[in-house]
């Protein structure tokens, strides 16, 4: 066992001082020179950005050791969908460190070794519940305001404005996340893009299921012809109206989503406290067959009783 921490601890320092290797490469150095040239005040710049600069090659030597690029691009996107301001590479160090670093630590300050294994654990499934947490927070906050943007989008077509006006109107006057998503599609379209390709990009971004309507609806009118701001204001009351229903199943189901949480957390929660404060508790139960077959079988009813309840909670319509 000791020679196992060893080694990861080795490995860890090799990693950090290959990636420390990487951050001073030549390419960074011409990126780096670039970007101050594109700068107003680069001496000013420079100065105040050298600890960040620092921080994110680092942060991109260790990611690109461990994870592919193409890994690292779709987690680009799933931190864009959740608007969690940090960069793949970021994300990635801080899961790495908790997966490889802060383990070992608790080990050699507890001497305790299921209390690694359940930082393991959190470290491996924590940030992924956390990115989850926040992409459906801020899908609901989308979708609360998608009705409203509507109206003002609605509004402003019938004072003239231009497509692009109106959704700029948006832009202007609502708050994130609305806002993001629309300057990001009008961004595009001020790139070069086709307004049906950024509106197709948007509803990737976004995965809303009243975003696809919408977009939808604005393809459709672009392709036959029609009132566009008829057509946003009757998708507007269609959401509306899926906006209450949801509401009004959220409130019956809650009690049923709240058993199905305590149910699956709380016999973890109980194992993980007792394998902290004895470590020996549940010895007896690892080493005989029946303790064996009892936490398979306690597992295995375990997701049974989670997946009956959210196929019971979950309403689709």
């Amino acid at each position: 066992m000791e020679m196992a921490v060893y080694l990861s601890v080795f490995g860890l320092v090799a990693a950090t001082i290959v990636a420390l290797l990487q951050s001073f490469a030549k390419h960074d150095l011409y990126q780096e020179r670039i970007t101050m040239l594109q700068d107003n005040n680069p001496a000013l710049k420079k100065d105040k950005a050298d600890l960040k600069q620092s921080i994110n090659k680092l942060a991109q030597g260790i990611s690109k050791l461990f994870v592919a690029r193409s890994y690292t691009e779709n987690v680009q996107l799933q931190l864009i969908s959740a608007g969690i301001p940090l960069k793949a590479e970021e994300f990635l160090t801080i899961r790495l460190t908790l997966i490889g670093v802060v383990p070992i630590i608790l080990f050699f300050l507890s001497d305790n070794l299921w209390l690694a294994i359940i930082a393991f654990i959190i470290g491996a499934i924590g940030p992924n519940l956390y990115i989850n947490y926040k992409k459906d927070s801020r899908l609901q906050l989308l979708n609360q305001q998608l009705g409203d943007a509507l109206v003002v989008m609605a509004n402003a077509l019938r004072s003239g404005f231009g497509f692009q006006q109106a959704m700029d109107t948006v832009r202007k006057e609502m708050p994130s996340p609305i806002a993001t998503e629309f300057t990001w599609a009008l961004r595009e379209m001020n790139l070069g893009f086709s307004t049906e390709e950024a509106l197709l990009n948007l509803s990737e971004r976004v995965k809303s299921e009243d975003m696809d309507m919408v977009i939808t609806g604005i393809i459709i009118q672009r392709q036959v012809g029609g009132n566009l701001a008829e057509i946003l204001d009757n998708i507007s009351n269609t959401i509306r109206d899926r906006s209450n229903i949801k509401k009004q199943i959220k409130v019956i189901t809650a009690q049923g989503r709240l058993s199905g949480l305590v149910i699956g957390l709380l016999p973890l929660f109980l194992v993980a406290i007792m394998l902290i404060i004895n470590p020996g508790y549940f010895d007896p139960m690892t080493k005989d067959v029946r303790g064996i077959t009892i936490i398979v079988t306690s597992v295995i009813l375990e997701f049974i009783g989670i997946i009956i309840i959210k196929k019971i909670t979950d309403i689709d319509f």
